[in-house]
């Protein structure tokens, strides 16, 4: 049983066979219909698309700019053409710096110790020596008056040393006249001699111990001045820098070792402009040239500067010299640290028309009219086409062809095409073109 239910069960085995030339029952014309239809709804969609593209042009363009709006935007960093007037338009330098008082001073103390008094606030002007603020001192008054009244038990000791003295000095020109008439003895007279000259041994004594004692009251007094912050020069107060109950340190770097200062202080009335020069154009500068100073937070407005003095020193990273330009009309608009632009000026030239004397005797060009100008670096050329690429509304360039005339220290005065203040693409791109949007680095 066994071995015939194995054969014939091999038997059925071996005449199983897959027929694979035959289809697969089920679903084969359902998938094929599935993919037809879903063929057509896309063509249909992306016909129905581009007919109405077609039929709306304000579409295709607001598809670009979302599509430029995805893209990432180039990065261009912005240069500005500047306007400029009278002598500044034949500057034969520009530089830039920052204002900045030729006395400026942190005051502290002298010593340590606690606010007691601030008697100034910030804007407030004040004189040489003037006291700014008080810190307590009720333990020095103390020591300045025992200093004060041992002094004057010394003076009083030798005041009565000075009596002592005569009353000794007297019993010895009567001993004199007894050892004389030889009433009294050698050593009567003897003793009456060491009397005196104790006594003025005294005295010197007595006057060495005021001295000392003069000395501890000059001590304690300069201990007790100490505790009085004064101005060391006539200026303004531009910050407050403690409050009341606050520990002065001197040296103090914070709150852990105390304020190192009370006030800020300083001299308004001689304001300069600190200002770098390249090395390419210090040697058009010297000290005594005249220059104009344009301040950001004047517009409109230009005040009369001189070289007081070209720093000795050249910076290597920057390749700089920094020059030091006194302000001769400064007024009550201008504060420390205030950004500024420098017109160094040319020589003056000697002249009858149209110029004007100045007050050395010298004669001035007359101020020339309005003029722009245009960093180097945001011209671009090709043979003898010269344009600016200009970022307009919505950051986006347009290019717009100029008339370039003389150039001067890494500018160029522009003839035509520029009106002044317009934003300038320093640098070029082959990618630039008109109406591409872009991103201005700040």
């Amino acid at each position: 049983m066994t071995a015939s239910g194995s054969a014939g069960g091999g038997d059925a085995l071996s005449k199983l066979r897959i027929r694979r030339d035959e289809p697969v029952r089920g679903g084969s014309w359902l998938g094929r219909l599935m993919r037809l239809l879903l063929t057509l709804v896309v063509l249909a969609l992306l016909g129905g698309a581009g007919w109405i593209f077609s039929r709306s042009p304000g579409m295709l363009a607001d598809a670009d700019r979302l599509m430029e709006s995805v893209r990432l935007k180039l990065e261009v960093r912005v240069v500005l053409a500047s306007v400029e007037e009278g002598r500044a338009a034949d500057a034969t330098v520009v530089a830039t710096g920052y204002l900045q008082s030729r006395q400026q001073a942190r005051i502290g103390a002298r010593a340590t110790g606690r606010i007691e008094e601030v008697l100034v606030e910030e804007g407030v002007r004040v004189a040489a020596n003037d006291v700014l603020a008080i810190l307590e001192h009720a333990d020095l008054d103390a020591s300045l008056a025992a200093a004060k009244a041992s002094a004057a038990r010394c003076r009083s000791e030798l005041l009565e040393q000075d009596v002592v003295i005569a009353r000794t000095e007297r019993d010895l020109q009567r001993a004199e006249k007894l050892l004389a008439g030889r009433t009294m003895t050698q050593a009567e007279f003897d003793t009456e001699k060491f009397e005196y000259d104790a006594a003025l041994a005294r005295r010197e004594s007595l006057q060495a111990a005021l001295q000392l004692a003069e000395a501890r009251v000059q001590e304690a007094v300069q201990l007790r001045e100490n505790m009085f912050v004064r101005a060391p020069f006539a200026g303004t107060v531009i910050s407050k820098d403690a409050e009341l109950g606050e520990s002065i340190m001197p040296g103090g770097m914070g709150e852990a070792s105390g304020r190192g200062s009370v006030v800020t202080i300083a001299d308004l009335e001689h304001l300069e402009v600190d200002c770098d020069v390249k090395e390419d154009f210090i040697s058009r500068v010297q000290q005594g040239q005249l220059a104009e100073v344009a301040v950001d937070a004047v517009p409109g407005h230009r005040y009369r500067g001189r070289v007081r003095k070209v720093i000795p020193m050249g910076d290597r990273a920057r390749a700089t010299v920094k020059v030091r330009v006194a302000l001769e009309d400064a007024d009550q608009k201008l504060f420390p640290e205030m950004s500024s632009t420098v017109y160094f000026l040319p020589e003056e030239e000697s002249g009858t028309g149209g110029d004007k004397v100045t007050g050395g005797g010298r004669v001035a060009k007359a101020d020339s009219g309005r003029r722009i100008f245009c960093p180097n670096d945001a011209l671009q050329t090709a043979g003898s086409e010269v344009w600016v690429w200009v970022v307009g509304a919505e950051d986006r360039l347009r290019r717009v062809a100029v008339q370039a005339g003389e150039k001067k220290e890494g500018r160029t005065e522009i003839v035509s095409g520029l009106s002044g203040g317009e934003r300038l693409v320093a640098g070029s791109s082959p990618e630039y073109r008109d109406g591409l949007a872009v991103k201005v680095l700040q």
